[in-house]
């Protein structure tokens, strides 16, 4: 009975090992605000992307000629309130930066309401 753990233990730990290979529902979001800018780096499974980009464009985009058509993103945006900031959306990851400095303290607000908003949206799948 005691050989036959030893040899079967280690063939569990080895399947589970693969698995979390297989299925990862790893999720890093992380969120700098320092003096003069802000900024949103999240990763998370590409099969979020749909939701992510829904919101953005729902939210976010909603005042401006750009929205995500393409699988891609990687442009400075500035909507019709004249908030500008930078996004890089790829699937599975996304980077919105916005400099105080260069928007009033209502657009800040705005970009950073919506990233908190998605925030919640990634940590909730």
């Amino acid at each position: 009975m005691k050989k036959h753990f030893i040899y079967t233990l280690p063939g569990f730990i080895f399947l589970v090992v693969l698995s979390s290979c297989f299925h990862n529902h790893n999720i890093s979001i992380s969120i700098s605000d320092d003096e003069d800018e802000y900024e949103m780096d999240a990763s998370y499974r590409k099969n979020q992307t749909h939701k992510v980009r829904a919101y953005l464009n729902e939210h976010l985009l909603n005042k401006s000629t750009v929205s995500f058509k393409t699988r891609s993103m990687d442009e400075e945006i500035t909507l019709d309130d004249n908030t500008t900031f930078y996004i890089n959306a790829h699937p599975g990851e996304l980077r919105i930066k916005i400099d105080k400095t260069e928007n009033s303290d209502e657009s800040f607000e705005k970009v950073k309401q919506a990233c908190e908003e998605l925030k919640d949206i990634l940590a909730d799948n």
